[in-house]
């Protein structure tokens, strides 16, 4: 099966012709637009089961958004003094994704701003994770070069101290970060859109060390 260039086209003039320049619709349209099957099918239909036994309803789709544009890295706001409790006895962590160079920048407090289409309603600590994309466009105007980062793990920490719709951007906002802290050694793992869990088992050893790190 080959996706075709005018398939390309047709959903980028979709999202560029959107009043928010993001697009969400339910995957199966999404492969369907390019001739694939959904070979995530049978595994959706299963959790959407599952669920709908407890009494949740779920629901799996495709974001496709344009990228912001001179947006700012940093911002400023209230930071608290020190950084947020981790339990290290919980089950899991939440973990946020984000491509190079941003994530690096993160850990360097050189961006502080994480820009989402969605309003993060609990505060507090996130596994930093990296995304194994990589797009030579998110190097343009800057001296890091993109061999020698990582990419495909977990990097370290960060907290979310605050979220802000950004003005004239409606549907936009920015996430808040603060007392960013880089794990020894990477952790090889892979991410997943949005929020995801990650469990404690597994990254316990690496958070135990920032206790020595000064934030």
């Amino acid at each position: 099966m080959k996706i075709t260039r005018r398939a390309i086209e047709e959903v980028v003039n979709t999202v560029e012709n959107s009043e928010t320049g993001e697009v969400i619709v339910p995957l199966e349209q999404f492969w369907a637009h390019f001739g694939i099957p959904d070979t995530m099918f049978a595994l959706q239909q299963d959790m959407t089961a599952r669920l709908a036994e407890q009494g949740l309803d779920v629901s799996f789709e495709v974001v496709i958004a344009l990228p912001e544009d001179d947006l700012p890295l940093i911002g400023d706001f209230d930071v608290p003094n020190q950084a947020a409790p981790i339990d290290l006895s919980a089950e899991s962590v939440r973990a946020l994704s984000i491509q190079q160079p941003w994530a690096e920048l993160i850990l360097r407090r050189e961006k502080n701003l994480e820009y989402r289409s969605r309003r993060i309603r609990e505060m507090g600590t996130l596994l930093l994770h990296v995304s194994g994309t990589r797009k030579p466009e998110n190097f343009e105007g800057s001296d890091l070069d993109p061999e020698s980062l990582i990419y495909g793990a977990l990097v370290g920490v960060v907290d979310v101290v605050g979220v802000q719709e950004v003005a004239g951007e409606e549907g936009l906002y920015a996430w808040q970060l603060a007392h960013p802290r880089r794990f020894k050694q990477p952790i090889p793992y892979l991410g997943a859109a949005s929020i995801f869990k990650v469990p404690m088992a597994q990254v316990k050893a690496a958070l135990q060390t920032l206790g020595s790190q000064s934030s």
